[in-house]
């Protein structure tokens, strides 16, 4: 097979032909709504390729407008073709074909010859304020002010995960509030029987606000050690002492059931100090990057007084299960244990 090849002709002072820079071609810009026609038979789109306007393929013809231009440039056509050939010219049955499809557009008809499709241009919108209640348009990033709305929903539906994993643990009320307004500061506590709904008691979970300060993963290991408590209560195990300070070993193995470790024992506190494990931080994977992300806001810790006159006598603060509350002198307390005969547990210091 060979190929006629026209002879290159090189222009003096002018760019060889491989280097001579294209001319670029205008670009039209798109119109903002065309009209095409799909499903077209050949007599169609014979029809249609002479009128201005339109591009034409096989089976589908675009033009460069709206239904009613289209409409319009085809009518145009028809009776340009009428006045010249008559009714019976070749193709003018086909150009009523798609006049008529064109024309039933504004009244919802159909032909069968072919079908319509409206493609619009985007249209840019200015920023428009958001309507509706104040609820639909709150938002985590968008407040005017911050609540603690997403927070407590954030907490309540960690509570819930983890009592769809384990069914004994009760329904609590969540709250936030302080961690250090008494003596001993604390990131949470369990209350049993704490608030009254209906004919229902329901235990009490408070989560500090200082401790929010702390991570995702760190705020769900303290749910998970106030759910501890809840296990506790639930089956009625005694996993504290010393008016809940000192956690003991039925404490450990609860918050091991949770998924916790609690390391080593604390001299002061027992098997207080807990952490996630790996499988449990999978587990809770999605639970805590919703934690995560209500996590937007702490709470300052009380201001210390100062000037506050110092007890100087030997008596001690000590505290027994139910709890009653009684002072003795240290040396008293050192002969031996004082046992309190109402809950049959002993009276420790409150320091």
């Amino acid at each position: 097979m060979s190929l006629d090849l026209a002879p290159v002709v090189q222009v003096p002072g002018r760019l060889t032909l491989i280097e001579e820079p294209a001319n670029p071609e205008p670009v039209v810009a798109k119109p903002a709504t065309t009209t095409k026609l799909t499903g077209l038979t050949n007599h169609n789109t014979a029809a249609l390729s002479g009128i201005t306007g339109w591009e034409v393929t096989k089976t589908t013809a675009v033009y460069s407008g709206t239904p009613a231009a289209a409409h319009t440039a085809v009518q145009k056509q028809m009776d340009q073709v009428r006045a010249a050939e008559g009714g019976r010219a070749h193709g003018y049955t086909s150009l009523i074909a798609v006049r008529n499809k064109l024309k039933e557009l504004s009244t919802g008809g159909s032909h069968p010859a072919v079908s319509v499709t409206i493609k619009r241009a985007t249209k840019k919108t200015s920023a428009k304020t958001r309507t509706g209640s104040p609820k639909a348009r709150l938002t985590r990033k968008r407040q005017t002010e911050y609540t603690t709305a997403e927070l407590v929903s954030a907490l309540e539906g960690a509570w819930t995960a983890i009592r769809a994993n384990h069914q004994e643990i009760p329904a609590v009320v969540i709250i936030v509030g302080s961690g250090t307004s008494t003596k001993q500061a604390k990131y949470g506590h369990f209350a049993a029987s704490r608030w009254q709904h209906g004919e229902q008691r329901l235990a009490e979970v408070l989560i500090s606000g200082e401790g929010l300060r702390r991570t995702a993963e760190e705020v769900f290991t303290t749910l998970l050690h106030e759910a501890t408590h809840a296990l506790a209560n639930t089956r009625e195990i005694q996993d504290t002492s010393r008016q809940g300070r000192w956690h003991n070993q039925k404490f450990a193995q609860l918050a091991s059931e949770l998924g916790l470790d609690t390391g080593t024992k604390d001299p002061s506190h027992g098997w207080s100090k807990c952490t996630l494990r790996t499988e449990t931080t999978t587990t809770y994977k999605s639970v805590i990057a919703e934690l995560k992300k209500a996590l937007i806001a702490y709470r300052h810790p009380e201001a210390v007084g100062g000037g506050a006159k110092k007890n100087n006598n030997n008596a001690v603060a000590c505290a027994c299960q139910c709890p009653r509350r009684i002072r003795v002198a240290k040396a008293v307390l050192a002969e031996g244990e004082i046992t309190c005969s109402v809950c049959d547990s002993n009276f420790e210091p409150d320091e």
